[in-house]
């Protein structure tokens, strides 16, 4: 739901009703009418000009705001096709000033909030939604969706129960109501500490101490890992949630082996299966680690290859090593490298642990030298052209001029310098 772009838009209107002075009713029914004609070219930028001239002449017309309204739509929506959603978010705060008795703006501007991690924002506008059309499913899926990544968990789950009981069979509906269930169940007594960008969840009887350091390595995350990506800050509050080892199985159904999950929430088991908490320099590796895939989501959201998304989170959270290079160089000796063809999709669930090592290790290498060669610009560039939609090989043939074939050959020949 959340990566639909919107697009029902109310019908346009070409005619215009009686207006007090008819000299002056000619000349704004003119312009709305030219206005008419821009937006059936898909014109948008004239049509919305035309109509805003027909509005300051007829400001209480509804014909009028609603053409103008849905052609502010409508170019946010183009906007949002091409991942510019703070552009398109200013279409639709004039679109809903225009013509603030009509939800469908208020939906698409919460949606593109919520894509923007604005989610104080995407739940106020949600919720005025729900108060014009109390009945539209899809806002309060929406609004779900938002309360999730506040982490008010049970809210979440009353809106979408609701959208369950209208529309049973509504798409993976269930599994977001199964998972925030599970997580209700380890997370009821949890406490909050907040820091300037960060809010963290965590179980009572945590050192205080531990914390402090969870916070402050987030802080510098949030500065150090940005900078990376060439001063790139996504939105606060950002949701963390830490867990004895435990209560991060039953909250994420991942393995013992799996350090961390970024799914929107930062989610970290803190203490092991001994009861034993992680050193200062593990914490701070896994730490940045989770936060690269915060950025890495607010600049392209879903569609980002797992070796890219993976290989940023390892680049940017731990030295390449020369054991790191020495297992490489034994994979590929052994012909059991990975295709980046066959990393694309998430790997988490689909390999056995000693894949998953190589896999993780094979996709940090790729990206290490890519960064390491072409720097934060190119990286900048291939991120765009994924949140654009633009395939992921594309985009690497078109911002460093490498197929998958050239650069696991380059990474490949590279084996002896990257551990160095």
């Amino acid at each position: 739901m959340k990566n639909r772009v919107i697009t029902r838009w109310v019908w346009l209107v070409g005619a215009m009703v009686c207006f007090a002075a008819p000299a002056r009713a000619l000349s704004a029914a003119e312009y709305n009418a030219a206005g008419v004609e821009y937006y059936r070219a898909g014109r948008w930028q004239e049509a919305i000009a035309n109509f805003e001239r027909a509005y300051e002449l007829a400001p209480d017309n509804a014909i009028v705001r609603r053409n103008l309204c849905n052609a502010h739509q409508a170019a946010a929506n183009d906007l949002a096709k091409v991942a510019d959603f703070a552009a398109a978010a200013k279409h639709l705060e004039i679109a809903i000033s225009v013509a603030p008795e009509n939800p469908s703006p208020l939906m698409q501007l919460g949606l593109y909030y919520l894509r923007l991690d604005m989610v104080e924002d995407a739940i106020f506008r949600l919720e005025e939604t729900i108060e014009l059309a109390p009945d539209n499913l899809d806002a309060h899926e929406l609004l779900g969706d938002a309360y999730y990544k506040d982490n008010d968990l049970a809210s979440a789950r009353v809106q979408w129960q609701w959208v369950l009981e209208m529309q049973p069979h509504r798409p993976n509906l269930r599994e977001k109501i199964e998972k925030a269930l599970r997580e209700e169940a380890v997370e009821e007594n949890f406490r909050r500490s907040d820091s300037r960008h960060f809010t963290l969840s965590f179980p009572p009887g945590t050192p205080s101490r531990s914390l402090s350091e969870v916070l402050a390595h987030l802080e510098r995350a949030y500065l150090e890992t940005g900078q990376k990506f060439g001063r790139v800050f996504p939105p606060s509050p950002i949701q963390v949630i830490v867990y004895n080892s435990e209560g991060f199985i039953d909250a994420t159904q991942l393995g013992e082996h799996v350090g961390g999950l970024y799914d929107g929430k930062i989610r970290i088991p803190l203490v092991d299966m001994e009861g034993n908490v992680l050193d200062d320099h593990e914490l701070k590796r896994r730490l940045y680690h989770e936060y690269t895939h915060v950025v890495v989501r607010f600049l392209a959201a879903d569609n980002v290859p797992w070796w890219l998304n993976e290989g940023l989170a390892e680049t940017f959270s731990r030295d390449f090593s020369r054991q790191r290079t020495t297992v490489l160089e034994q994979a590929y000796q052994n012909g059991i490298l990975f295709s980046l063809a066959d990393l694309e999709g998430s790997q988490l669930r689909r390999l056995d642990v000693a894949a998953l090592r190589l896999a993780y290790c094979q996709s940090h290498a790729t990206v290490h030298f890519l960064y390491s060669r072409h720097g934060s610009r190119a990286l900048r560039a291939m991120m765009s052209s994924l949140a654009e939609g633009v395939e992921s090989e594309q985009a690497l043939k078109a911002n460093y001029r490498y197929s998958y074939e050239t650069l696991e050959n380059e990474v490949i020949r590279s084996f002896g310098r990257l551990g160095r």
